[in-house]
């Protein structure tokens, strides 16, 4: 009996232990900390390119909520290291431009692979992350006039 009830601990210990180390395996998330304040940002440019068409419009974000709900908006997103989805058909690319008061500026951009879906890069912030936050849709949703621009105009 005594020999039992060892086995009995030894097995749940081992099933324990191999589920922390499955656990601890998770993929790795990040965050966007911005290298400026929220007071630094004069003005974001939004752009967007239309994955089917091309077409390219232009959002000029200046007023102080529109500016604060850019910001959380990145401050709240989950991403990733790791490929979110293996769909990378279509989508719309969003670039955003926040030019700070000292003259310079902080590029990030979001190439969606669908619906929720997509890659948030940025060659100021030297990263490249996986989400499945609706940037599209924030894109869509800000009540800011979109204007058409060329795609000279965009972010590199």
């Amino acid at each position: 009996m005594i020999a039992l009830v060892f086995a009995l601990v030894l097995v749940l210990g081992l099933v324990g232990c191999s589920q922390n180390k499955s656990a601890s395996i998770e993929t790795e998330s990040a965050s966007i900390e911005f290298p400026f304040k929220i007071e630094d940002v004069t003005n974001i440019e939004m752009y967007c390119v239309e994955g089917t068409t091309g077409y390219v419009e232009k959002k000029v974000v200046v007023e102080e909520d529109d500016i604060q709900a850019v910001y959380d908006l990145f401050g709240r997103i989950s991403l990733t290291t790791e490929r979110v989805s293996t769909d990378t058909s279509g989508g719309s690319t969003v670039s955003f431009r926040f030019n700070l008061a000292d003259g310079t500026n902080y590029e990030l951009t979001y190439i969606g692979y669908g619906i929720k879906n997509g890659t948030l890069k940025s060659s100021t912030g030297n990263f490249e992350y996986f989400t499945l936050a609706d940037i599209f849709g924030f894109w869509i949703h800000i009540d800011i006039e979109a204007v058409a621009v060329e795609e000279s105009e965009l972010p590199k």
